[in-house]
């Protein structure tokens, strides 16, 4: 027999725990219950038995703050001098223009990474990842090389040494440090959790070596600064091209608005988000790795494609610079393939930017008309969507009161971010689940999200 503990979500904010034994798991429906009560499988598969199940009326996030800082205590016998949330992120618009220089909006979510920290000696970052149930150290004077360079599959830990390599690649040596981290954020689902994760390491290395944010110089570190650093994290040492979008939404997000990015200029607006008006996100299930992937070679290409438009366009250094008219009388001059990207990316800048505006003016079915369109463009014009993502998105598409749908994040694979009112919501989530359940014989993963604050230190 094993003996695990389990957690179960039962809405309302309340998350049943307790301790679970199982000889073999069958199909069980649990119900949330209390005290001790033993479940048998109908099909007789499996019993359970369920001990000191409490709901618990804390918070999810006042619930891993605590997760975290208890089992930094536990690890380390001493208590945390700093701990750190860092969210996760939906983008709404914007789908790979980032590393084009074009404009994103996005929104931080109310699912984010704890962090509990202290400083260490020795040079020796000593981590304890929650969510991987897995414990590793990391020379930081001695790194390994970056992930590229290995022939290898990044790893968890490679996410803080990649931090760790790009603070001494700007000529800040990190401090060494003990760590606790764990959180909410759906891993490889689209939603940042890697970005998350790299905020969460900076701000706490931040905080320890200096009480603030500071660069080599002295001055002080601001967002972008941040930002552009974890960006750095991804690009030279874990290998993924990916542009700044995810780091700066972790770091820029306010409660109730979304965030309205230049990605060229690093310049930003915070749009409300209208009052009726809900997110929600549908995980496919299936994780992908950027690195495994063709991710990179999107960016390539975007490359190839300005190369090209630069000899008929000279003033061009980013798709971002060719207003679509300009495209439609040079496109030709671009291989199929290029063509294609290059026109997603050239007609995602202007729905973004068309998209601002019609938040701006509260037109939601504006905005999720441009929604579709932005899905369809990464569909079959990106082509980095799958299935999986098409249909939840039609489904939502399909479902009364549903502003827009669309795939987040990278694509291949991941989550489809929905806009929808208020009152439509469990309409919305039963429509994308029927869908897909039909189509694959599995049912989605779907989950309600706040649009929330950015990244901060909350104290020891």
């Amino acid at each position: 027999m094993n003996l695990h503990t389990f957690f179960i979500d039962v809405g309302g904010g309340q998350i049943l725990r307790g301790l679970l034994t199982w000889s073999r798991i069958g199909n069980l429906p649990l119900a949330p219950t209390t005290g001790q009560t033993r479940l048998t499988s109908p099909i007789g598969l499996a019993t359970i038995l369920i001990v000191m199940a409490q709901p618990s009326s804390a918070s999810p996030g006042r619930r891993f703050n605590d997760d975290v800082v208890a089992a930094f205590t536990r690890r380390y016998r001493r208590q945390p001098t700093v701990v750190v949330r860092a969210p996760g992120r939906v983008n709404l618009l914007g789908a790979h223009v980032d590393y084009n220089e074009g404009w994103v909006i996005t929104g931080a979510i109310d699912r984010a990474v704890w962090l509990a920290a202290a400083p260490a000696t020795n040079g020796i970052l000593r981590v304890e990842s929650l969510d991987f149930g897995a414990t590793a150290s990391l020379d930081l004077e001695r790194l390994p090389p970056p992930v590229p360079e290995r022939n290898a599959k990044a790893s968890w830990i490679d996410y803080p040494a990649g931090v760790a390599w790009a603070l001494a690649e700007s000529g800040q040596q990190p401090a060494a440090m003990d760590v606790a981290y764990g959180g909410n954020v759906p891993i490889g689902a689209g939603v940042s959790s890697s970005a998350a994760v790299e905020m969460a390491f900076l701000l706490a290395w931040e905080a320890i070596a200096y009480g603030e944010s500071v660069t080599s110089d002295g001055a002080i570190r601001d967002g972008a600064a941040r930002a552009q650093l974890g960006m750095r994290a991804e690009n030279g040492y874990l290998g993924v091209q990916s542009g700044i979008m995810d780091q700066f939404s972790s770091l820029h997000g306010a409660a109730h608005h979304l965030v309205f990015l230049d990605c060229r200029h690093l310049t930003f607006e915070h749009l409300p988000m209208p009052e009726n008006a809900r997110v929600l996100v549908a995980d496919s299930g299936v994780r992908r790795r950027l690195v495994d992937f063709d991710y990179n070679d999107r960016r390539t290409q975007c490359q190839e494609a300005v190369a090209i438009l630069r000899r008929h366009l000279p003033g061009v250094h980013a798709l971002r610079d060719v207003p679509s008219h300009d495209f439609e009388h040079h496109s030709h001059h671009l291989p199929m393939d290029l063509r294609r990207r290059a026109r997603h990316v050239v007609e995602e800048c202007e729905r973004t930017r068309a998209g601002a505006e019609a938040l701006s003016r509260g037109d939601l079915s504006v905005f999720g008309a441009l929604m579709r369109h932005s899905h369809l463009g990464s569909r079959d014009l990106y082509e980095v969507s799958i299935p999986e993502l098409d249909v939840l998105a039609a489904a939502a598409w399909s479902a009364e009161g549903c502003y827009g749908a669309r795939l987040t994040g990278a694509g291949f694979g991941g989550c489809v971010t929905v806009l929808a009112d208020a009152m439509a919501v469990d309409g919305v989530r039963r429509a994308m689940t029927n869908a897909f359940e039909q189509t694959f014989e599995r049912r989605p993963t779907i989950f309600g999200c706040a649009i929330d604050d950015g990244a901060t230190v909350l104290g020891p």
